[in-house]
């Protein structure tokens, strides 16, 4: 995964994770929109609206990678 989806998808998630706190969640929503801006900027084909269903169907595959331990590697 990209560094820069990493980093959308990090600050998707603190804005929904922070949404109930109020201010705070303003501020999180201006950051994950200034990562989603920084993005159009690179893909001028691509709307917003469509770009961020992208972010919310990879957030929930990274939410996933996210709980699952890593491997212990084998006991030599």
């Amino acid at each position: 995964m990209s560094p820069e989806l990493e980093a959308i998808l990090a600050s998707y998630h603190a804005w929904k994770e922070g949404r109930e706190s109020g201010a705070t969640a303003e501020e999180l929503f201006a950051l994950y929109d200034a990562r989603l801006q920084d993005a159009l900027a690179r893909w001028p084909n691509v709307s917003k609206e469509r770009l961020h269903q992208i972010i919310q169907r990879r957030y929930r595959a990274w939410l996933r990678a996210q709980d699952k331990p890593t491997a212990l590697p084998p006991k030599a």
